[in-house]
């Protein structure tokens, strides 16, 4: 490795990510391996650590999107001027392309490390070193590795921009029914409508901003503290009440990469054509649990407030898990938990709550798609109205999916994506459908 400021570890480590890369990525490496030119992307030997070789990179980087060595040297290059988060990218199309390349690998866990992912890191390395099939010298290296890496003394502040258009076939959210049935005294009662509740579909511009970063510095196993800012607005032409803006503001303390309590507090509001909707206060308390696949559990405590109808004011208790394994590209997320009313009189009274959530993200060659599945269930304790299903409990049940594809074009990354929504309840009125197709790009500094 000695294009690394890093020790080398032996090559005959890290052969399940070779195994696992190659199978999952092999139909689509492939082709782009076959067609590789080295001779436009041949780079000089030695080349300096400095801006002026990052620059002649990003020059050659629309050209040599497919070279696995050239891929290599962007990402350690990356690595040696500490901007690890953009290492990243350029590091796992390299390693789909070359997946048995060590020093990739290597350099690899370095820029997860220096992005602040330590659990990420060490959990790739301590997956090796629990492989029966890893030599004992080898195991001696990585232990090394992993004992000296000192946590960052201060990460660096990211802000991510996204600017994006697209299609909404249901803008405001409305059911797929034109008519249904009130329920009175007197019998049921057939109602139509009126257009304006019908699903509005249209176009839409949006923007995202957040910013993320680290207070004070902190040294191995010590707790530290990180907050982030985000804020987005989507807008869609001829369709006022369909604008949307939120904003959020997150601090948590925690201990990257050990087995360690954690705190998590969090607001955010959400605005609908101007108007405050939603204003929510988020407390979390729990405890992490470092290991090759990082998981926390911990207590969820939500206060909603709803500005424009205070009836519907609660409180939520509940419980959440998650389960991160960066080795596979699996993220799963579960929630469950009661809702209760701040005052008596909501529709439907008291809630029971549960969602899960899973993702996973597939490199394919310089790019990554996401896959994203999520269902929600909400069951009332009470009835919701005397004039639906005579005053029936709701109970809702929810599917959303979610495709994305991203790649890299030099300093930004394009991205495709669509949205799938499928809600059906009890009651029609809360039956609906949604999809939205968006296209867009992001780029961070």
């Amino acid at each position: 490795m000695s294009d690394s400021k890093h020790a080398p570890l032996p090559r005959s480590g890290l052969r399940w990510q070779q195994l696992l890369l190659g199978c999952l990525l092999a139909p689509w490496a492939w082709p782009a391996l076959a067609g590789q030119g080295a001779a436009p992307c041949a780079l000089p030997p030695n080349l300096p650590a400095t801006d002026a070789s990052l620059v002649t990179l990003r020059q050659l980087a629309p050209t040599c999107q497919k070279d696995a060595s050239f891929l290599y040297t962007l990402g350690s290059l990356l690595n040696h001027l500490g901007r690890y988060d953009q290492a990243i990218d350029p590091l796992e199309a390299a390693l789909l392309h070359r997946p048995s390349h060590l020093p990739t690998e290597f350099e690899y866990a370095i820029a997860l490390e220096g992005a602040g992912d330590h659990a990420s890191a060490t959990g790739l390395l301590h997956n090796l070193l629990q492989n029966p099939a890893t030599d004992p010298a080898t195991k001696k290296q990585i232990a090394t590795f992993i004992n000296r890496q000192p946590a960052a003394p201060r990460l660096p502040a990211q802000a991510t921009l996204s600017l994006a258009t697209g299609y909404d076939d249901n803008l405001l959210g409305s059911t797929f029914h034109t008519q249904m049935s009130l329920t009175t005294p007197s019998g049921p009662l057939p109602v139509t409508l009126d257009a304006s509740q019908h699903p509005q579909p249209g176009s839409f511009v949006r923007a995202d901003l957040s910013y993320f970063g680290q207070l004070g510095a902190s040294a191995p196993g010590q707790a530290i503290w990180q907050y982030g800012l985000d804020a987005n607005h989507r807008a869609s032409p001829g369709h006022a009440p369909a604008e949307l803006s939120q904003a959020s503001v997150m601090l948590e303390r925690s201990t990257p990469g050990n087995s360690a309590p954690y705190a998590l507090a969090q607001y955010q509001t959400l605005l609908r054509a101007g108007s405050t909707t939603v204003k929510q206060t988020l407390l979390g308390l729990g405890y992490d649990f470092a290991a090759s696949c990082h998981q926390r559990l911990g207590l969820d405590l939500q206060h909603l407030r709803y500005p424009d109808s205070p009836l519907l004011n609660s409180r939520y208790t509940g419980l959440i898990g998650q389960t991160r394994c960066p080795a596979w590209g699996l993220q799963v997320q579960w929630r469950a938990g009661h809702d209760q009313p701040a005052q008596p009189g909501r529709p439907g009274g008291s809630q029971s709550q549960q969602s899960l959530q899973i993702t996973k993200h597939v490199p394919l060659k310089n790019a990554n798609l996401m896959l994203q599945w999520q269902a929600t269930r909400q069951q009332d304790h009470s009835g919701y109205s005397p004039l639906l299903g005579h005053n029936a409990p709701r109970h809702i049940s929810r599917n959303a999916y979610r495709l994305e594809y991203r790649w890299l074009a030099g300093g930004v990354s394009p991205y495709v994506n669509l949205e799938w929504l499928d809600q059906r309840a009890n009651l029609p009125l809360f039956d609906l459908n949604n999809r939205i197709l968006t296209v867009g790009f992001r780029t961070n500094w």
